[in-house]
């Protein structure tokens, strides 16, 4: 069992690796493109000018034209994706938390639904968050919610190749169209309906993603198969929906806790188990429990997402902190939550406020504390603001008794 306590030296390595491989697989394409563009080149260009020259247009703007015409329709691709999850979620009666489509970030809020721009995670460039707003027939409702993404990428991928066909004379006829709306329409029905059966298709399929994010058609594949990855998301279903219904972590039923900790699919699921027993006993005041279930979340924190890396490292840096008093080990882990994704301006305030604190830097814990409270205010997250109202009134306690024994 990791000591949670004594940070390792090695959790920057894999993001670094990650990071190198990300840099190999960008050289590999481009080098590819690249060696396309140099057989192809001569062609393409001649096609170029001639299909600019039949327009009526500059090639600089015919080229600008395509750039800003595939950046759309990616952006329109994405946005088909999760507005499937979104109606997905309305018919089986999930309620939606996050809408995301690159830098686009919609969130509800306790005043109501916030929108805002947001740099992108890694490897992610949309996604919708949401949780089940009761706990019956959670198996296929949540097929349900996964399937409206794929689904929404085929059925809009179909039409849009129907349309093409329907309003549009054959391929041959436009393969120098005079009508710039012809040309654009047809080039952007045909990418975009073939794009999209592509998405549609690929999400289908049960991958195993490096990223730590699940794929739809692996959970998917899990819904059908059974077994106890099924059961793992099931059982995290449950908690999720019980939690935002204003359960907080000590009041969930401890049988329900043990049967969803049985389960081992040796996936990211075995993570999430370990993250909710560690709030469970949190919230109970049970510090060996709470200690041995945030090591083992710790010891498999590399097979989730790096937002969660960060988050339960996080953890670690304010149990060093508040409950070790330990404030080397404490700085240390939070070193290490920013190595795995740096900390945005609402990431990580309680565990910097915790930090600092035990540092002994007590205006800026009184800063960092002051920002959580204020985020905490924001959150619709009914069980969290009284589990976080507590823990943050507690560190504010500290902070003041600290201060008082500080000489003037």
């Amino acid at each position: 069992m990791l000591d949670f306590s004594k940070p390792d030296a090695s959790s920057t390595t894999l993001q670094q690796a990650e990071r190198k491989q990300r840099r190999l697989r960008l050289l590999v394409l481009g080098v590819l493109w690249g060696i396309a563009l140099i057989l192809g080149s001569r062609r393409w260009l001649h096609a170029l000018l001639y299909q600019a020259a039949v327009l009526e247009v500059a090639w600089p703007v015919l080229v600008l034209g395509w750039v800003l015409g595939l950046g759309l329709l990616y952006l329109l691709l994405i946005a088909v994706h999760e507005g499937g999850h979104v109606l997905g979620a309305r018919l089986a009666r999930f309620r939606v938390l996050t809408f995301a489509v690159s830098w686009l970030r919609i969130t509800r809020q306790a005043g109501g639904w916030q929108v805002r721009l947001q740099k992108p995670l890694a490897s992610l460039g949309g996604m919708v968050q949401a949780y089940p707003a009761h706990t019956r027939h959670l198996r296929p409702r949540f097929a349900l919610f996964i399937a409206g993404g794929p689904l929404a990428n085929l059925l809009t991928g179909a039409l849009a190749l129907y349309l093409r066909q329907v309003l549009l004379p054959p391929t041959s006829e436009l393969a120098f169209a005079v009508s710039r709306t012809q040309y654009g329409l047809n080039h952007a029905l045909t990418f975009f309906g073939w794009a999209s059966l592509f998405v549609g298709a690929f999400n289908l399929l049960p991958l195993r993603l490096k990223s730590g994010y699940t794929i739809d058609g692996r959970k998917l594949w899990y819904m059908a198969r059974g077994g106890a990855a099924m059961h793992q998301h099931l059982g995290l279903l449950y908690f999720q929906s019980i939690t935002y219904a204003g359960t907080r972590p000590r009041a969930w039923d401890p049988a329900q806790l043990e049967a969803f900790l049985a389960y081992r699919s040796h996936t990211v699921l075995d993570f999430y188990a370990h993250l909710y027993a560690y709030a469970y006993y949190q919230d109970c005041d049970e510090r060996a429990l709470m200690e041995e279930h945030l090591a083992a979340a710790l010891e498999r924190r590399h097979a989730s997402p790096v937002a969660l890396q960060q988050h339960v490292l996080a953890e670690a840096a304010v149990v060093a902190a508040l409950s070790d008093e330990h404030a080397e080990y404490a700085r240390q882990w939070l070193d290490q939550a920013q190595a795995a994704k740096p900390f945005s301006n609402e990431e990580g305030l309680f565990a910097r406020a915790a930090v600092a604190y035990a540092e002994g830097q007590l205006p800026e814990a009184t800063r960092w504390l002051q920002a959580a409270r204020q985020q905490l205010q924001q959150a619709s997250h009914l069980a969290a603001n009284e589990q976080g109202a507590e823990q943050l009134d507690d560190l504010q306690h500290r902070i003041a008794l600290a201060a008082t024994a500080q000489p003037a």
